[in-house]
C-alpha cells in the first residue's frame, strides 16, 4: 500500500486543524452556554427521530460531545473519507469487517451471486436500535430479493 502521498497528508493536517477547532469551539460553547448547546443538539436530535425513542436520555451521550474521544473518533472517520473510493452506481469498497464470530473477512463475502446487498451501517445509539424493528421488516419483506448486512461501526460516544 505504501505510504501516502504528499497531497494526502496535506488533506489530513487540514482535517486535524478542522476538527481541532471544531472540538475546541465546541467545547468552549458547551461551558460557556450549556443550555443553548444541549437545545442545538436535542434540536438535531428530533430531525433523526432519536428524541421520539422513549429510552433516549440526553444525559447519557450529551456531555461526550467535544471530548477528547470525540476529537479521535472524528479525526480517524474524516480520515478515513480521503481515501474512500466509490462512484454512484458503482461496487462498494470491498472493506475490511470482523463477523460475530470473530472471523475477518470482506465485504464483498456476504455476497451471494448476482443477488443484492443492503448495506446498514450503525451502533448501539438511541436513533439507530429505535429504527431497528423497520430493517428487520425490510429484510423480511426483501429477503427473497436481496441479502441484508449490518456493519456495526464504532460508536462516537462514550458509553458510560
Amino acid at each position: 500500500m505504501g505510504l501516502p502521498g504528499p497531497g494526502l497528508w496535506l488533506k489530513r493536517l487540514w482535517v486535524l486543524l478542522e476538527v481541532a477547532v471544531h472540538v475546541a469551539v465546541g467545547k468552549l460553547l458547551l461551558t460557556l452556554f450549556p443550555d443553548r448547546v444541549k437545545k442545538n443538539i436535542l434540536a438535531m436530535g428530533d430531525k433523526t427521530g432519536m428524541t421520539r425513542n422513549p429510552n433516549f436520555s440526553h444525559d447519557n451521550w450529551i456531555p461526550t460531545f467535544f471530548s477528547t474521544q470525540y476529537f479521535w473518533f472524528v479525526l480517524k472517520v474524516r480520515w478515513q473519507r480521503l481515501e474512500d473510493t466509490t462512484e454512484l452506481g458503482g461496487l462498494a469498497p470491498n472493506c475490511p469487517v470482523v463477523h460475530l464470530s470473530g472471523q475477518r473477512c470482506n465485504i464483498w463475502d456476504f455476497m451471494q451471486g448476482n443477488r443484492p446487498l443492503v448495506l446498514n451501517f450503525g451502533s448501539c445509539t438511541p436513533s439507530f436500535m429505535f429504527k431497528f424493528d423497520q430493517f428487520k421488516r425490510l429484510t423480511e419483506d426483501f429477503s427473497s430479493v436481496a441479502d441484508f448486512l449490518i456493519i456495526y461501526i464504532e460508536e462516537a460516544h462514550a458509553s458510560g
